[in-house]
């Protein structure tokens, strides 16, 4: 079947679509936050591959995957997430099936998996033990453990807080006659476009709590920090593009955005928060923390896209964007000429 067709027999309206979205607000700003990934925007918002199953260009991309979750979420409803972390998991793993409808793109949900290899060497007896691979979309940690580890060790980066709760865990030896309690060290060989990070709030924090757990965050991190990898170092490093933050009973989308000002197109980039159907420039990181605690809003998932990747379709689109202002000016000048 034409996925035009497909979205079209569902009989959504613009404003059914609307009252669902405000009527489940996590899953809105967790689909506006997805769409601020650059990888993810790129492939979907491609023209030619949008032409290649659809002539109706008032059907964009944007409305294209929103119609195809609120299609989804009706055959399979959500029962009760525990929280915004696992409707993001039912995103992914729900919108399969409509993603394969555009043929042509690939299996998007790929890019968020990390898939972690564990390995324990005894320190008494040094057998050593492997453990089979987990497969997840990123790690969730207790914003309480983020407040004690930073307690502990105040000089340290959020790496180091990420990697010092996550290896606080021992696994006893499984060699006959020893048992004793060693840490498991945890490794990747491939490296995810996008690396999700959950924070777990109990939603009763004071101003302090949210400040302390808050204040450790930064918009770049090095992911070899956190696991053991062995490839090209060059390409570990992360930028934090957007976060799913709690805000009261309501959900905000939080993304570095960078927009073409002027004559000569220079890039602005600042940070903006998106609220309903609103979105307010909050400028450098220093003003997202202030605004974490001025609006005691706590952010739930954070999507860290690889540096070098995002750079690289950046500079692509820029390339496009480039080439497509040359073709409209030789066009002005051809119909001057006639």
């Amino acid at each position: 079947m034409n996925p035009l067709t497909y979205f079209q027999n569902q009989n959504l309206s613009i404003t059914q679509e609307n009252n669902f979205f405000q009527e489940n607000t996590a899953l809105k700003i967790i689909l506006e936050s997805i769409w601020k990934i650059n990888f993810f925007k790129n492939q979907f918002r491609s023209r030619e591959r949008i032409h290649s199953f659809t002539s109706d260009d008032s059907l964009i991309p944007h409305d294209i995957l929103r119609l195809s979750l609120i299609n989804k979420l009706s055959l399979n409803p959500l029962q009760e997430p525990k929280g915004v972390f696992e409707t993001f998991l039912y995103i992914l793993e729900h919108l399969g099936l409509s993603w394969r409808l555009l043929k042509d793109l690939p299996l998007w949900n790929s890019h968020f998996e990390v898939n972690e290899m564990a390995k324990m060497i005894c320190y008494r007896c040094k057998m050593a033990t492997e453990y089979p691979v987990e497969r997840s979309y990123g790690l969730i940690i207790n914003a309480n453990s983020v407040r004690e580890t930073k307690a502990d060790f105040e000089k340290s980066t959020f790496e180091d807080i990420v990697n010092f709760i996550r290896i606080d865990l021992k696994m006893p030896c499984d060699k006959e006659g020893c048992g004793s309690q060693s840490y498991v060290q945890r490794m990747i060989s491939k490296l995810p476009t996008v690396f999700t990070i959950a924070l777990e709030w109990d939603n009763d924090e004071t101003e302090e709590e949210i400040w302390d757990t808050t204040s450790v965050l930064v918009p770049e991190i090095d992911i070899s920090v956190i696991y053991q990898y062995e490839g090209d170092s060059e390409f570990t490093k992360y930028r934090l593009v957007s976060m799913v933050c709690s805000c009261g009973d309501q959900y905000n989308c939080v993304a570095y955005e960078s927009e073409r000002v002027g004559k000569n197109k220079e890039e602005k980039k600042r940070w903006v928060r998106h609220f309903g159907y609103q979105k307010e420039d909050t400028g450098e990181w220093d003003g997202v923390l202030s605004m974490f605690l001025e609006l005691k809003m706590r952010p739930e998932i954070l999507f860290f896209e690889n540096i070098k990747q995002r750079d690289q379709i950046i500079t692509e689109e820029a390339y496009e964007e480039e080439e497509e202002e040359e073709d409209k000016e030789e066009y002005k000048i051809f119909k001057r000429r006639r």
